[in-house]
């Protein structure tokens, strides 16, 4: 029970963290109205409003891995799913299974809480 209150602590955290940093990178484009992340089950929800859209773009990525090799870390994300059929289409040629490197400030974050 406290475990799964320490986790659930610790996701939202980082969920918080994580959605205000890429708000930061994405701000000229759209903005992140909800990041989740699951570390217990490896999933990330996230919704963002894009500018000059009507309905914001829902993302599901229902498997996630991370990796370290050396003193280098990445992010593969398996199985996305979104709101918008074209991006499915994109995101399962050229998203789903590969890796993507964390930059070093956020790979140790990453590294403490996840």
């Amino acid at each position: 029970m406290l475990g799964k209150l320490f986790t659930n602590t610790k996701d939202k955290a980082v969920s918080v963290a994580v959605q205000k940093a890429i708000n930061y990178k994405i701000e000229e484009f759209g903005e992140m109205l909800k990041f989740n992340l699951n570390s217990k089950a490896k999933t990330i929800d996230l919704e963002i409003m894009l500018n000059g859209e009507s309905e914001p773009l829902y993302v599901q990525i229902k498997k996630y891995v991370l990796t370290q090799e050396d003193d280098k870390h990445y992010l593969e994300a398996r199985d996305i799913v979104t709101s918008r059929e074209w991006i499915n289409i994109v995101a399962s040629q050229y998203l789903s299974n590969q890796r993507f490197a964390i930059p070093s400030e956020y790979a140790q974050m990453l590294k403490m809480v996840v």
